[in-house]
């Protein structure tokens, strides 16, 4: 397959519970120097930016055009009402319509994992406990996945009325969207201890279901400590406590299998017929390294270089990898 797309996730700030910001320190000029990078030095063609706010959307969706670029927009709400998701993919695709007429190549992604981030489609009160209970409400995927298609029918005729390029979605592999309203196939795909067996045919067998239609894996990645790779969609659940975060003293930093993880992946996925891939992600910056035990949270960050707590950020084994990687495999 020619022509397949290279990315990397960047978090413009998330927030996953309201007082919780997954980026504290974004702001105009620290967003141009990570994309920059992600540019020069990772040798990425494209970028998913996904962000709560749609300022911040706007303002890295910007820069990154300006960086020569692909972008991919995803607006995320956690735990609000359907309206305000609705209203997050407007503006969105009104960003990127803005930028698509300014001459960027440009998509949209309508959300991520739906049945998991809003409410009334699985049952639980937050997106936390809604994953947790996730291997025992399975028997009504059925019912949440006609409600997702019904809601992401709504979210795709919204975009489409503001949007005339390409859009997909972030599906989890539970989830069963009708991909016909979309143009791109989007899905998130983490292998771990428990796929690992068939998880280069379930690929395939998507990339065949398509039907010639592209399919891109907006998610995927690990952790940074030893182990990390065998539970990789759910290693930062090692993360404890609320006001202040901790894991757990025994953990064991493991650059290199992080590393490893996301080059087997990448290889995987080319095997496999994957037209774009986005490593999840560039920085996690609410991690932030630590040398007080159990203080450490970029353990149990996904991202591939470490986040400190001014800001400023060092990459991983996983940084150089990919960089050489993208080098050798462009295009």
């Amino acid at each position: 397959m020619a022509d397949r797309l290279r990315g990397i996730g960047y978090d413009a700030g998330v927030l996953y519970e309201k007082d919780f910001d997954s980026n504290p320190f974004f702001t105009e000029e620290r967003a141009r120097r990570d994309l920059r990078a992600i540019r020069t030095e990772l040798n990425a063609g494209a970028v998913l930016i996904m962000a709560s706010d749609p300022h911040r959307l706007d303002v890295a969706a910007g820069i990154a055009a300006s960086e020569g670029l692909e972008v991919w927009l995803q607006p995320r709400r956690f735990d609000r009402p359907v309206r305000e998701q609705v209203r997050s993919v407007c503006s969105a695709a009104d960003t990127a319509e803005r930028l698509r007429i300014a001459g960027a190549t440009v998509g949209l992604v309508v959300g991520c994992e739906l049945t998991l981030s809003t409410p009334g489609l699985l049952p639980g009160p937050t997106f936390w406990s809604r994953g947790a209970l996730l291997t025992v409400t399975f028997p009504l995927l059925p019912l949440a996945n006609r409600r997702l298609r019904r809601l992401l029918a709504d979210l795709v005729g919204e975009a489409r009325s503001r949007f005339a390029g390409p859009i997909s979605y972030g599906a989890g592999d539970w989830e069963r969207p009708d991909w016909s309203i979309f143009d791109v196939v989007g899905v998130d795909r983490y292998r771990d201890a428990h796929n690992a067996a068939r998880f280069e045919q379930d690929l395939r067998a998507l990339v065949e279901r398509a039907d010639g239609m592209p399919v891109y894996v907006f998610e995927f990645g690990t952790c940074t400590y030893r182990g990390a790779a065998a539970k990789a969609s759910t290693a930062a659940g090692v993360i404890r406590g609320r006001d202040q975060h901790t894991v757990p003293r025994r953990l064991v930093r493991d650059e290199q299998e992080q590393a490893d993880y996301l080059i087997e992946l990448l290889e995987v996925f080319d095997r496999a017929g994957i037209a774009g891939t986005f490593v999840w992600g560039f920085s996690e910056p609410a991690l932030t390294t630590s040398d007080e035990p159990g203080r450490d949270l970029d353990l149990a960050s996904y991202g591939i270089v470490s986040a400190h707590a001014d800001g400023t950020w060092t990459p991983k084994r996983a940084y150089h990898a990919i960089a050489a990687w993208y080098r050798d495999n462009a295009g």
